[in-house]
């Protein structure tokens, strides 16, 4: 089965090449900023809109007329911009279509320029080295790159350089051949949680992410504390970004980890299907409650599941979350066992964890739609614990 994977390296620049990288993140922020004024002075002036194509040929001018400029850098880089500008657009009109807060795209300050991608990359871009691999392009440093896995090789499909605070990855994207596991009779539940990340149905319990919030509003602190516009005050806003950056790795890294155990030991995987964009609105109170359930990284955990399942050959089902935590998943009856962290069957006496019982009646949903299974007839709900 074909699909792609992507290597994230961490490139090695000199400090020259890193000011120059820098430099062509502002001139390509530059050309994505007129572009985008280009578009909207047409269609406010005289109501016409400029497609990609127009741009693109727009674009072959404004190489020649800045040859110390945009002509000194390799121009599928440029394409790149423009092509993220397209695609900003197209959002754009898919959510006036759909009846949705439009959000018009915005210009882009440099601090927001950390990406730069190459329409159409060529494998020979990536060369080998006899240590490592370096990559060269019209107008960039030379980039080194010393994978901690061996690069495959198969076809190159995407290239893009992201700026980091303090560093400098590349992203490869290659077309690979992934074999699935062998088949696994075992099926799991999944509930997702604030107290814990998550819960299966075995009984294993992963654990919540925690930030490190003391520290992070100490450098808040310390940033408010420093003068507008001086350099204490940017190298600052930088050792938060550091921080901040960090926590975000390790925090995917862990749902790496645990996402490839669990389609490791289970053949079969139900998760609940949660809105968390619609869990996570803005509403009196709230505000701690969102910030916990965007913390334990539920969109980042079940997508990981999903194309990890896709490359196992397993089974992977989104279910409806609804009464999962209220139902007994032995007799069926609907309590409501409250803000208690112990589920309590009125009927049959169950004693057990809640999210424990919810994993189980995902599970058992999760069988259903997969057509392993049916429904138990639903007694009369009891009342509340």
């Amino acid at each position: 089965m074909e699909s792609h994977a992507t290597f994230q390296c961490r490139a090695k620049l000199s400090k020259n090449g890193v000011r120059r990288l820098d430099w062509i993140r502002s001139v390509l922020n530059r050309l994505y900023n007129s572009a985008l004024e280009e578009r909207k002075n047409s269609w406010e002036k005289d109501r016409n809109s400029v497609s990609l194509y127009d741009q693109m040929k727009g674009l072959t001018r404004k190489r020649k007329a800045d040859p110390e400029g945009l002509g000194s850098i390799a121009v599928k880089a440029e394409r790149g911009m423009l092509f993220r500008l397209d695609r900003a657009y197209q959002a754009f009109f898919r959510r006036c279509k759909a009846g949705e807060k439009p959000g018009h795209p915005r210009f882009r300050p440099i601090a927001r320029m950390e990406t730069i991608d190459f329409v159409d990359p060529k494998t020979t871009m990536v060369k080998k080295r006899k240590r490592g691999f370096a990559i060269r392009i019209k107008g960039f440093p030379t980039i080194r790159l010393f994978p901690t896995r061996p690069l495959p090789e198969g076809e190159l499909k995407a290239l893009r350089i992201v700026r980091k605070p303090n560093r400098v990855y590349v992203d490869l994207v290659y077309e690979v051949e992934k074999e699935p596991l062998p088949e696994c009779p075992s099926a799991v539940g999944i509930d997702l949680g604030v107290r814990k990340r998550a819960t299966l149905s075995t009984g294993e319990r992963i654990e919540r992410n925690r930030k490190d919030w003391p520290e992070i509003r100490r450098q808040q602190r310390r940033i408010a504390r420093s003068k507008k516009g001086s350099n204490r005050r940017k190298k600052r806003v930088r050792q938060l970004a550091l921080l901040r950056y960090r926590e975000k790795v390790r925090n995917r890294n862990a749902c790496h980890r645990h996402t490839t155990r669990i389609i490791r030991e289970h053949g079969r995987i139900a998760v609940e299907n949660l809105n968390v964009k619609g869990m996570t609105t803005k509403g009196l109170n709230k505000k701690g409650l969102n910030r916990e359930i965007a913390t334990q990284s539920w969109g980042i955990f079940r997508n990981q599941l999903h194309y990890k399942a896709e490359w196992a050959g397993r089974e992977f089902v989104e279910v409806d979350p609804k009464y999962t935590s209220q139902d007994c998943h032995r007799c069926g009856v609907r309590n409501r066992p409250g803000r208690s962290e112990t589920y309590r069957c009125l009927a049959c006496d169950l004693r057990m964890d809640r999210d424990h019982n919810a994993a189980l009646n995902i599970l058992r949903a999760g069988n259903i739609v997969l057509g392993a299974g049916t429904w138990a007839s639903r007694p009369s709900v009891a009342p509340e614990l």
